[in-house]
């Protein structure tokens, strides 16, 4: 199927056009199919796209359509009203008749030329998608179930599935399993998630790397403005040893692999070198690349993500427990509290792109992003993997400083705050309305100390009292993060812009200041590449919302 399919290892290659739709380097136009991948499309005459295949089937591929408001396609309509006559087809199951999972002879020829049967009749294609051989001598497409069995599947709608199926006993050809309750798997319904196995929860031994512990972390900041909105619930695991069903008794052409009990394992792309020691477990129908994709299947289908697969005594060792137990952007919501929607999306996308320097992930970077969101849910226990995605104010990018018209000084021009990239980090007032309208309203109170009383619920360590530099400027840290935040407030004209009176560190050139700084416990300020300059503020953005920004100069 490598005609069709795009590598997973290869998209970096691929040259974004809009929509989901891709240019290779040999001129081919790929889709980003949920489910399936990068596919080979032709564009039709009446501006629609369908699946390429190649003349041998001796029918054209499914067609396309995007899914509303983002970069992803699937099977379109058209094909799916195929459905009522499947469900009929389901019904007479037991008879024989034809499901959408069955291939013409020359489709299950083609799909799995290089396939060889595993002894219980499993066949696999350069996807890893599984067949069978039916027992009357068709070619069935078959998905594994968390309860345990098969059941049939359909190649053009990824939800659709047909009866349960069941090897024929001393053959390797299968059949419909008769029902054993009144028709409950008669007509076809959509995947649901089963519930989990409870996962490992043996606390990890003196030195070795933290399992992935399902237990809240306590809050031990506190909050003065009420319980932070809370995530959703702990992803469940799959069923103990459901990861078996993925391997191949032939090692793959076109993919990474290891090697288990004689089963050949897809991992997310990686090199795996003589000391490797960890590397990602690819589910045959998901294979992680870019952001968006990645983070729909943890919000909506978890039991797809790559599992880990640990090399122990020169024995690779699966771990049941799932990497991710919540998406990307509930995982930074459970660790940094009060921020806009818009600002745990944004930060969540650029850990996940910072992670392995780029927007397509693979194994390495898997692991330093797993590395980064369990080193902000747990700082006391484990250590950043690299400097820079310590902490979200670390990734900031500095703003350009422009003259300033008919001022003395320069200007910073904000940027948008629901810009897709990480440029400046929002909290919602409206998630502590009270506090906000009494910081407003209430004689005495300024945005000094609110700023101060946010960053202290986010853990870090805030001195509100001393007042070194200009500007009324706030001076903050983490424990764990050998740098020093200074936070300057400044107002914001209602087109964003910003004014600062010179460059932030000339204040640092003054003998009197830099004695001070030597005697405080802020000394580290004078240390180069230990000070990170912000400026904070608030900006409204409609009637309803107002934000409170810290962007990042320099």
């Amino acid at each position: 199927m490598n005609s069709i399919t795009w590598p997973a290892a290869n998209a970096h290659l691929l040259h974004a056009i809009g929509n989901g739709l891709f240019h290779s380097p040999q001129g081919g136009t790929y889709a980003q199919v949920i489910g399936e991948g990068y596919l080979q499309v032709e564009r039709q005459p009446d501006g629609r796209y369908r699946v390429f295949w190649p003349p041998s089937l001796g029918e054209p591929g499914p067609f396309l359509q995007q899914i509303d408001g983002q970069p992803f396609w699937r099977p379109a309509s058209v094909d799916r009203a195929m459905l009522p006559a499947e469900t009929n087809r389901a019904r007479a199951g037991a008879s024989g008749g034809e499901f959408p999972g069955h291939l013409t002879a020359d489709q299950a020829t083609w799909r799995t030329r290089n396939a060889q049967a595993s002894p219980d009749g499993l066949r696999h294609d350069k996807r890893g998608a599984t067949y069978v051989e039916m027992e009357d001598g068709t070619l069935c497409l078959v998905r594994w179930q968390p309860e345990g069995h098969y059941r049939q599947a359909s190649a053009h709608e990824r939800n659709w599935l047909g009866a349960d199926v069941e090897q024929i006993p001393g053959t390797g050809q299968w059949r419909i399993k008769a029902p054993q309750s009144s028709s409950q798997h008669d007509v076809p319904h959509p995947v649901q998630e089963q519930s989990a196995v409870e996962a490992d929860q043996r606390a990890p031994a003196a030195g070795k790397r933290p399992r992935l512990a399902e237990e809240p972390v306590p809050d031990e900041t506190g909050s003065l403005f009420g319980p932070a909105p809370d995530a959703r619930p702990l992803a469940p695991a799959t069923s103990a040893g459901h990861w078996r069903h993925w391997g191949r008794s032939f090692k793959p052409e076109w993919h990474d692999s290891i090697e288990i009990d004689a089963q050949h394992y897809v991992i997310v792309p990686q090199r795996v070198l003589p000391d490797t020691t960890l590397v990602f477990l690819e589910h045959p129908l998901f294979s992680p690349g870019r952001y968006d994709a990645f983070e729909q299947m943890l919000k909506n289908n978890p039991s797809l993500q790559p599992k880990w697969a640990i090399r122990k005594d020169g024995r690779w060792i699966v771990v049941e427990q799932p990497s991710f137990a919540k998406s990307l952007t509930q995982s930074v919501a459970t660790s940094f509290k009060y921020l806009a929607d818009h600002s745990l999306s944004a930060i969540a996308r650029a850990s996940f792109n910072e992670a392995n320097h780029s927007e397509v992930i693979n194994g390495d970077g898997l692991r330093v992003l797993f590395d980064t969101f369990y080193h902000w849910e747990n700082r006391t226990l484990a250590v950043a993997s690299r400097r820079e995605l310590a902490d979200p104010l670390m990734m900031l990018p500095v703003l350009p400083a422009q003259p300033a018209a008919h001022l003395d000084g320069q200007t910073l021009l904000l940027p948008s705050p629901f810009a897709t990239g990480l440029e400046r980090i929002d909290f919602d007032t409206r998630m502590f309305e009270q506090r906000w309208r009494e910081a407003v309203q209430a004689p005495g109170s300024s945005l000094r100390t609110l700023f101060s009383e946010i960053l202290q619920h986010n853990g870090y360590d805030v001195d509100r009292t001393s007042r070194l530099f200009s500007e009324d400027a706030l001076l903050f840290r983490r424990s764990t993060l050998d740098v020093v935040f200074v936070l300057r407030l400044r107002p914001s004209a209602p087109d964003g812009r910003v004014q600062r009176r010179s460059d932030p560190g000339d204040e640092l050139l003054a003998p009197t200041l830099r004695a001070r700084l030597a005697q405080s416990r802020w000394r580290q300020l004078l240390e180069p590449d230990k000070v990170v300059y912000l400026v904070g503020g608030t900006q409204t953005v409609s009637a309803q919302q107002t934000l409170m920004f810290i962007v990042r100069e320099g």
